[in-house]
């Protein structure tokens, strides 16, 4: 393999005598070696091979240049980068999705407040059932407790089946609690959800405050 060795300003020179000395149509391959300085030559040296470099004409016009190989952490840069792209284009089209749904959805905000209001309401007729199925459950466990204590204070021990009804009506009741305290953090939801999209409804029809 042939290589020459040439300042970057003979480099053009270097590759029209290179032309013309081999066969025809051949192109010309010129990279850079370690110490900076331009070569050309009919094959790149492997150890040059992953670096920049150029094919060239018989006429001296670049063909093709080929960047050097990325390291590694470059490639993971890159990865990062186009990934944080990718998520933004999603969160985009999340949101254009969402606005669509919204306007198709509602006319005004009065729609959003009422179908909000509409949802906290229903909740609310839960709650207030449960609570009272909870006082009828408390009244039971009140009557079974005295009856306990009436045993106890006569110096017998309650009845084993007595003392069950007790631990039911005690977890029925703490479920109940439990059931009512998750549906008021649903009403939270719920208010701060259509409060988000009442703010939304007003940039995307651009009503002032």
């Amino acid at each position: 393999m042939k290589i020459y060795q040439y300042p970057f300003f003979y480099l053009f020179l270097a590759v029209t005598v290179l032309a013309f000395s081999g066969p025809a149509n051949a192109r010309i391959k010129c990279w850079t070696n370690q110490e900076g300085v331009k070569e050309c030559g009919n094959n790149i040296p492997p150890e040059f091979a992953q670096k920049e470099h150029k094919e060239v004409s018989e006429q001296g016009v670049v063909m093709e240049e080929k960047e050097r190989a990325k390291t590694e952490e470059e490639l993971a840069e890159e990865k990062r980068l186009a990934d944080i792209e990718a998520e933004e284009t999603r969160k985009t089209e999340e949101q254009a999705n969402k606005d669509k749904i919204l306007m198709d959805t509602f006319s005004s905000v009065e729609d959003i407040e009422m179908t909000r209001d509409g949802k906290i309401a229903a909740i609310e007729a839960e709650i207030k059932t449960t609570n009272k199925r909870t006082e009828k459950i408390q009244a039971e466990l009140d009557k079974r407790i005295e009856a306990a204590a009436a045993e106890e204070r006569s110096g017998k021990a309650p009845e084993e089946s007595l003392l069950q009804d007790i631990e039911s009506l005690r977890r029925q009741i703490k479920n109940n609690e439990s059931y009512i305290a998750t549906k008021q953090a649903d009403q939270a939801q719920i208010r701060e959800s259509h409060e988000l999209d009442i703010t939304r409804f007003k940039d995307l029809k651009n009503i002032a405050e």
